[in-house]
């Protein structure tokens, strides 16, 4: 069973738009339905009324035929024997190269366990002391613009410390999902991400 030219220039289509999407957004581990609504606004793929299905069964397509690698973002995850959790990663473009010269596994980020939903709560939960024991400042040293921000994130403004960081780095590689990180360190995710970027550089 071959692959289509209009299958194939569509997985192409699909690549660089989730690409373009996750870079946007500047988040990793999005799920199919996370991604689907932009795709269909693009008029990428087609629109259903189950958030997604024709694209999941494209995807599943392109698994049978070992062809996944065509969209490199795409990984997946087996939770029972019929059903499939699809995640997508930004990939660079040195990456998306390499992948496409050549259909190793070791390029590409199928197969690599990614954490349910739940379970990164759970981790988050039992973390939870390791948080609290971080420094705090005197909460008179904040603004009142400040203290209203910490209402939503309880350690914002904090100062970071290498501990903070070891926890981020390690959460993030653990969880990849840069909003999960933020909600662990009780901080914006926007500053999050901008930490995340600067140990990654």
């Amino acid at each position: 069973m071959d692959l289509s030219h209009d299958d194939f220039q569509k997985a192409r289509r699909i690549s660089r738009h989730i690409q373009e999407y996750l870079e946007m957004l500047n988040q990793d581990g999005l799920r199919s339905t996370d991604v689907y609504s932009y795709l269909a606004k693009k008029g990428i793929v087609e629109k259903d009324k189950h958030q997604g299905i024709h694209f999941r069964k494209f995807l599943h397509k392109l698994k049978k035929m070992g062809l996944l690698n065509l969209i490199p973002q795409c990984t997946y995850r087996n939770t029972t024997t019929d059903f499939v959790e699809w995640y997508f990663y930004r990939v660079s473009d040195n990456k998306e190269s390499i992948i496409h010269e050549n259909n190793s596994s070791e390029n590409r980020k199928l197969h690599i366990p990614v954490l349910l939903e739940s379970e990164i709560d759970a981790l988050i939960e039992k973390a939870k002391p390791h948080i609290e024991n971080l420094p705090k400042r005197n909460e008179s040293e904040f603004s009142y613009t400040e203290l209203e921000t910490r209402k939503l994130y309880p350690r914002a403004y904090e100062k970071w410390t290498k501990r903070e960081m070891e926890i981020m780095t390690k959460a993030y590689k653990k969880f990849q999902k840069m909003d999960k990180v933020a909600q662990l360190l009780k901080r914006q995710p926007s500053v999050v991400s901008k930490k995340l970027n600067e140990v990654k550089k």
